[in-house]
């Protein structure tokens, strides 16, 4: 067993200061101090051999990180050895620290390795479908699709008071009891003179456009996309390919790979460009997987930074459970791809121009190997 690194009612250094070595209970040149003894100072090993009952290859003997394998009754998620977070989740722990450390969601999956020359190439395209096509249909969709949209929408709608509203959902209070990582940013904190209410806020086109930072091509942005996933809307699959508006964009397998792409965001150079960046809410919805799913147990809190960088929060109203959300706008085409968590395989994609409506159509990647069609339904703050 380790002994404790300080004495009783003392925090950090011993009283009057550490002795030399700065090695807490190591105390050079005392009278009987033996300096040649074998493990004094860092113990390689086994600092006494051939002693009876020495174990000089135990596992772990040394620098011990705190993983012993193959010890009966290891716990490799023990407190002390969770690589991927800061705090050991006790209530009421507030190192900000603990918002910092999610390593997962930060990088590329290996399914995802796309070049730039790949992207570039599907941009190009992109953008040839918007020049190419009727231009007055891309803000809208058509009749029937909207009708389809809305009343699986409404299903959600109608259903939803049932299910239950928590009115403290995104307060202060809630984000200390849902701790989960953030990548790094820090919106859930941000500007602390706005209420829970904030993030319910629904976002107007125009002020989403001078919002951004980057100057973008005036071919994507003369006008709002609403995308619309499946047959009879913009963005369809045929033959293992994907088409934008009539126009071949890429194969399916690459249109996973540029999703999973955009929505990977490295975290903030520094705690101070953290602290300083500013969010837009894009408001709560609730995910519904399918038009039978009206009482989803899911909802997807987002907002933007001027940066284009998605954050916000799954919820899962059934386990009381949060995980991140986080991925970006890409300039290029006004698309919006996010993860979820730290699951390597699903990435979500819908456009910027969804998220201010009603109603936002989402495609759901599941790899290279499937694709979902979910609805993100706009829910009405609570009373």
């Amino acid at each position: 067993m380790q002994r404790p690194v300080t004495l009783p009612g003392y925090s950090g250094n011993r009283p009057g200061g550490n002795r030399p070595g700065n090695r807490p209970g190591n105390k050079p040149n005392r009278p009987g101090d033996r300096p040649n003894r074998p493990g004094n100072g860092d113990r390689p090993g086994s600092g006494r051999p051939n002693r009876p009952g020495d174990r000089p290859n135990r596992p772990g003997e040394g620098n011990r990180p705190g993983n012993r394998p193959n010890r009966p009754g290891h716990r490799p998620n023990r407190p002390g050895n969770r690589p991927d977070f800061a705090d050991r989740h006790r209530p009421g722990y507030r190192d900000r620290n603990r918002w910092n450390n999610n390593k997962i969601i930060n990088n590329r999956p290996r399914w995802a390795n796309i070049d730039n020359s790949t992207n570039i190439n599907i941009h190009n395209r992109w953008n040839n479908a918007f020049v190419n096509s009727n231009r007055g249909n891309w803000w809208n969709a058509s009749g029937n699709r909207r009708g389809y949209w809305n009343g699986w929408g409404n299903g959600v709608r109608n259903n939803w008071r049932g299910y239950g509203y928590q009115g403290n959902w995104f307060g202060n209070g809630w984000w200390d009891n849902h701790y989960h990582d953030l990548g790094g940013w820090h919106y859930h904190n941000w500007n602390h003179n706005y209420g829970w209410n904030h993030w319910w806020t629904v976002p107007a086109w125009g002020a989403l456009t001078n919002w951004f930072t980057w100057s973008a091509p005036v071919t994507a942005w003369s006008q709002p996309v609403y995308y619309d996933y499946g047959a009879g809307g913009n963005v369809t699959y045929q033959d293992n390919s994907v088409y934008i508006g009539g126009t071949e964009v890429a194969t399916a397998d690459e249109f996973a790979a540029s999703a999973m792409d955009l929505a990977t965001v490295a975290p903030p150079e520094s705690e101070e460009e953290a602290e300083a960046t500013e969010w837009m809410p894009l408001g709560t919805f609730a995910v519904s997987m399918n038009e039978k799913d009206v009482q989803p147990s899911l909802t997807m809190q987002l907002a933007v930074n001027r940066d284009g960088i998605i954050s916000g929060t799954l919820y899962n109203i059934d386990t009381d459970q949060a995980q991140t959300v986080q991925g970006k706008v890409d300039k290029e085409t006004q698309r919006a791809a996010f993860r979820i968590g730290d699951n390597e395989d699903i990435v979500a994609e819908t456009g910027l121009y969804n998220l201010t409506q009603e109603e936002a159509p989402l495609l759901i990647h599941f790899g290279t190997e499937r694709v979902e069609n979910y609805l993100l339904v706009r829910l009405e703050q609570p009373e």
